[in-house]
């Protein structure tokens, strides 16, 4: 029994096989300068989130590209970190009753989106097409890109769409 035991651990060393083009590596390895060399990655794609494969064939954390990030974050390729993505896009990058700047940040919409009214002059008076829809203010519209997040452009009248938002539901109103 020793002497099986002895000749298991034997084969169980750690030296590396040699290798060329005649003779490749196994399966998760390559040849790096006549030695076969394990590797954990060949891709980005075998790390985890917020990891990449290094150029030695193993996970590193930190990020190469925007795959490598979690959804909603964007890889800084200069110092190899991810971080929070600005908006692009105001119904999937911000909250409730915001829009999306130019500058990539998510603001409030204020003025008189989910203002309570009791008639169309509450929301603006003359100076204005936004009509009261159901007690609050509904803001004039042509489609839902002229609309904060969390609202849509819908057609209530026959000459006029506004943006509204059961905004009741989000602010805790009854």
């Amino acid at each position: 029994m020793s002497l099986l035991l002895s000749l298991l651990f034997a084969c169980a060393t750690t030296t590396k096989a040699e290798c060329s083009a005649d003779e490749p590596c196994g399966f998760a390895e390559e040849c790096i300068v006549g030695q076969c060399v394990a590797r954990t990655c060949a891709t980005s794609d075998q790390c985890g989130i917020e990891e990449y494969c290094s150029r030695e064939n193993a996970c590193t954390a930190g990020c190469e590209a925007d795959t490598d990030c979690m959804y909603g974050d964007v890889c800084n390729t200069a110092d190899k970190v991810c971080e929070l993505a600005q908006c692009t896009d105001t119904h999937l990058d911000c909250g409730f009753g915001e829009f999306c700047s130019i500058q990539g940040d998510c603001y409030d919409a204020g003025g008189y989106y989910c203002a309570d009214c009791e008639d169309d002059g509450d929301c603006g008076g003359a100076t204005s097409d936004n009509r009261c829809v159901y007690g609050q203010c509904g803001v004039i519209c042509e489609d839902d890109r002229d609309c904060p997040g969390g609202f849509s452009c819908i057609q209530f009248w026959e000459d006029a769409a506004v943006c509204y938002a059961p905004c009741h539901l989000q602010e805790g109103k009854e």
